[in-house]
């Protein structure tokens, strides 16, 4: 089946607490108060008091946070 419309990354959040990313998740760094994930073109950095992983799949990744301290988005370089 051929997609009608190009997706792309979207990053959805709701009241700082739930952290949606659609599209295609490379998670490098999981620990009980942060995540690091690699997201097409970007590197993607949450930490907060506590993060729990509400759903994962190779498309999507569903955060709930309490207490949202650090939420860094950087372009990766092109070589």
């Amino acid at each position: 089946m051929k997609q009608l419309f190009p997706l792309h990354a979207s990053i959805m959040v709701e009241n700082f607490s739930d952290i949606i990313l659609d599209y295609e998740i490379t998670l490098l760094s999981l620990k009980e108060n942060s995540v690091v994930c690699s997201y097409d073109n970007y590197l993607l950095e949450i930490n907060a008091d506590s993060l729990q992983i509400k759903s994962l799949s190779a498309n999507r990744l569903h955060l709930t946070v309490e207490q949202l301290n650090f939420f860094n988005l950087t372009r990766k370089d092109r070589t």
